[in-house]
């Protein structure tokens, strides 16, 4: 028992240490090289399967998408990028008639169109060309619809090898644009290590000055809300302290459906000529931006596994302008996904580890492998699926596979290198003289077995079968052999079901023990048991027996007490028994059988530690050579020659 409780300590403890080590290095914030970057990317792909395969939420009733399409390149007006700026003035007027209520621009409208030439008199450097007639009716269009213009922040490394730079690149719309605008919206898109826009900015900042993002204005605006304070409350609901959202400026989005089928899609040309339904676009947010891929903003994202609807299955990219939409409905109707924190991630992956460790030692390892592994496994991803699916809530799969997966390696290999090695030794060393049922209490308990020399308590077991030497010069050896075979057979089985533990064979006797290497109270009871059992059934042998076989008739002695137990032998041979005074009277209580006419013999030792009813007989004391004093001996109903034989 307490060699069980050892091997499972172990075992959970190394299912323990496999939990944390996993949720430790696939942590983000790891820094432990190649290893853990791969493990973070392979549970970043985990979170996009779970993402890309959520159930649509169908069409958004708030968010309209105009795009810049193929299809609008292909109208005799547009074939050119860019296009002039009062085509520009002509949509944002048609969406502003057909009732939008929050119009975002994702172009920047950096500098005039104007063709005009500055004067020879003026550096061209610090001359800024007047607005063209385009531009003209672009600012009035702007102005009098609601409207959010693109603008973009960052940096570029400039220099050589001994000295380098940072160089401000951010584009803004020209001022009169932006003074005309209703706010600004950075259309920065933040990605992960993988090129994945998984996460959405809720502002920038340029000079010292914060910029909410498009998504943020818009559906700031719309709510009538301040973006920067809506910001604020997005970060503070969206978990943005998590390690999974570095820049802690920025939230995850909450994908509505596959590419195409989330919000309302408008061709650019359609908008231009007025043919749309103005129902589409009444009270909306309506986003302008491109799709069109000759305008290289199209971007992977976690749905972008499903590819385009009604195509095969394959990768897509989604357009910026749908990703600002995905973006804006997160935060319109607060759908953020929230990371699981770090301590419940590490406290699951340590619990399931350290029940998987449980489960190795306790089924073995390729049970465990069906019986825990493989349901532990299906569990955790079921569970990261749903939560996501139904709690918008990310419970990182990656760590608690890592844990479990790892657990049971470290578990079959201690088991490999410790407990079934030492298991294979004992069921070698103990198969052939124990029960099955004692073998498993030995394998729980190897101390029970153990080499060194220690004293038990147990009754001794003597048989000899009478007339063996007659009969072996009389017959052929072949027939011998098999008689003997016969015999020995039958009392291993019968001692072995009782309990007992056969030391070895001499000739044609059998040494047993009682009580050893498994402790057993009643060990007198099983050995008189034993002896009875093997006396009945030599009796149903030779009278099924023909007359010219040999007549087995055997001798039983049986004595109890004290015995020393352990491995003897040379370097290269040992041999595991049991020595003493108890075992040398049972082996002269077995020859005295022959002198009182008996079959069963046991002493005095042995009939007080019985617990159950047996018809005992005494024979009175006897000499027993090597000890002092004489020794009361008797013999069992049952036990007593018949009068035949």
């Amino acid at each position: 028992m307490q060699r069980t409780r050892v091997i499972f300590t172990w075992g959970i403890a190394l299912g323990l240490a496999s939990g944390l080590f996993a949720a430790w290095l696939c942590h983000p914030a790891t820094r432990a090289g190649l290893l853990a970057d791969y493990l973070y990317g392979a549970e970043l792909i985990s979170y996009d399967y779970r993402l890309a395969w959520a159930p649509s939420r169908g069409l958004s009733n708030e968010i309209t998408i105009v795009e810049i399409d193929e299809e609008s390149f292909a109208h005799p007006e547009l074939s050119v990028w860019p296009w002039p700026r009062r085509r520009h003035a002509e949509v944002l007027r048609n969406l502003r008639d057909a009732g939008a209520k929050v119009i975002g621009v994702d172009i920047i409208f950096a500098g005039t169109s104007s063709d005009a030439e500055p004067p020879p008199d003026i550096d061209p450097f610090f001359w800024e060309p007047p607005l063209s007639e385009g531009d003209l009716q672009l600012v009035e269009a702007i102005s009098s619809a609601d409207t959010l213009l693109a603008m973009q922040t960052g940096s570029r490394v400039v220099g050589g090898r001994r000295a380098s730079a940072e160089l401000l690149a951010s584009e803004f719309p020209h001022h009169d644009f932006e003074d005309a605008a209703l706010d600004l919206g950075s259309v920065n898109l933040p990605k992960d290590l993988d090129g994945t826009a998984r996460r959405y900015l809720t502002a920038v900042s340029h000079q010292e000055e914060r910029f909410p993002s498009m998504a943020l204005g818009v559906a700031a605006h719309f709510s009538a809300q301040d973006p920067l304070k809506l910001g604020e409350q997005v970060l503070r609901a969206a978990h943005s302290h998590h390690p999974v959202l570095p820049a802690r400026r920025d939230f995850l989005i909450n994908y509505r459906a596959p590419i195409g089928e989330g919000f309302t899609r408008i061709p650019y040309w359609r908008v231009l000529e007025g043919d749309f339904d103005a129902s589409e676009v009444a009270d909306r947010i309506v986003l302008i931006g491109a799709s069109a891929r000759s305008l290289q903003d199209l971007h992977k994202t976690p749905v972008s596994i499903r590819g385009l609807p009604g195509a095969a299955l394959h990768r897509a990219n989604m357009p910026g302008v749908e990703i600002i939409a995905n973006a804006a409905d997160t935060v319109l109707h607060s759908r953020y996904i929230l990371p699981a924190p770090t301590w419940l991630t590490t406290l699951l992956a340590a619990v399931l580890s350290a029940l998987m460790g449980a489960l190795v030692i306790w089924l073995r390892p390729l049970r465990a492998l069906a019986l825990g592994w493989l349901p532990l496994v299906i569990a955790a991803v079921v569970v990261s699926f749903q939560l996501l699916w139904v709690g918008s809530y990310w419970l990182p799969l990656i760590p608690l596979l890592i844990g479990v997966t790892l657990a049971w390696a470290l578990d079959t290999t201690y088991l490999a290198l410790t407990v079934e090695r030492e298991e294979k030794r004992l069921r070698q060393a103990w198969s052939m003289r124990v029960s099955p049922e004692v073998m498993e209490v030995i394998l729980s308990n190897p101390k029970l077995a153990q080499v060194e020399g220690r004293r038990v308590t147990g009754t001794v077991f003597f048989s000899d079968l009478q007339g063996f030497t007659e009969f072996c010069s009389d017959c052929e050896p072949e027939r011998v052999v098999t008689q003997i075979n016969k015999y020995l057979t039958l009392a291993t089985k019968v001692i072995r079901d009782h309990g007992g533990t056969v030391h070895k064979f001499i000739g044609d006797g059998v040494m047993a023990v009682f009580g050893d290497p498994v402790p057993h109270p009643d060990h007198a009871d099983r050995a008189l048991k034993a002896g009875l059992e093997i006396q009945r059934r030599m009796a149903q042998m030779r009278e099924q027996a023909d007359d010219a076989e040999w007549e087995m008739l055997v001798r039983i002695g049986l004595h109890s007490g004290e015995l020393v137990a352990g491995d003897i032998g040379s370097e290269s041979m040992l041999e595991y028994t049991v020595m003493g005074e108890t075992v040398s009277v049972a082996a002269r209580l077995e020859a005295m059988n022959k002198e009182f006419g008996t079959q069963i013999m046991l002493s005095d030792a042995t009939a007080k530690m019985l617990v159950g009813e047996f018809d005992l007989t005494s024979l009175g004391e006897a000499e027993v050579r090597g000890l002092a004093k004489p020794l009361e001996v008797l013999t069992v109903e049952g036990g007593a020659r018949d009068a035949a034989t």
